[in-house]
């Protein structure tokens, strides 16, 4: 049996709200950041939960109009927004499942994550790291630096297996375009 939309919407406020006061309590140098992710998640019923894999936190998602329009909106606030696309035709195509890797300037990976939609929103410190995206056997191979205070999108674009068949090959020119701009 599925919970009702209302517990689903009470668990949605309530749960965020709980693990602030408890790292509040447990913590209280954690506090700030328990505090802000209580607030995303109560702030933007359309945006799937945060995620986390040691230090770092993610989103991931964007299918649906209402969804994808959070995240891009959302996107604003965190270090790194990666936008995943594949051409088709001669346009870009959003897609899904792109396996995504991020290792730090030491080689410690920091993320290993499918993304779950075309957008994913990461949380990472100011420094430099390397990331690896793979769709469809193409790995696309890009060098971050990250500084505090900034906000960057990066959009990967990949080609089109069925008409480009470039294998592992990154001959894509895609677009790292700051904070705006669409594939």
């Amino acid at each position: 049996m599925q919970p009702s939309k209302v517990t689903q919407t009470m668990l949605r406020t309530l749960v965020p709200a709980i693990i602030a006061a408890a790292s509040v309590i447990a913590a209280p140098g954690f506090a700030q950041e328990a505090a802000s992710t209580a607030e995303f998640s109560a702030g933007n019923s359309s945006l799937p939960p945060i995620q986390s894999q040691g230090q770092t936190e993610f989103v991931s998602g964007g299918v649906g109009r209402d969804e994808s329009e959070a995240m891009r909106k959302e996107g604003r606030a965190w270090p790194l927004m990666l936008e995943f696309a594949q051409t088709n035709e001669g346009r870009a195509e959003y897609i899904s499942d792109a396996q995504v890797t991020i290792r730090d300037k030491s080689g410690n990976t920091v993320l290993d994550a499918t993304a779950e939609g075309p957008y994913m929103l990461i949380r990472l410190a100011p420094g430099k790291y390397f990331l690896d995206a793979i769709y469809e056997s193409v790995t696309l191979h890009r060098h971050l630096k990250l500084e505090k205070g900034q906000n960057r999108k990066i959009v990967l674009v990949w080609p089109s297996q069925a008409r480009e068949g470039q294998g592992n090959k990154d001959k894509n020119k895609d677009k790292d375009r700051g904070s705006q701009g669409n594939p």
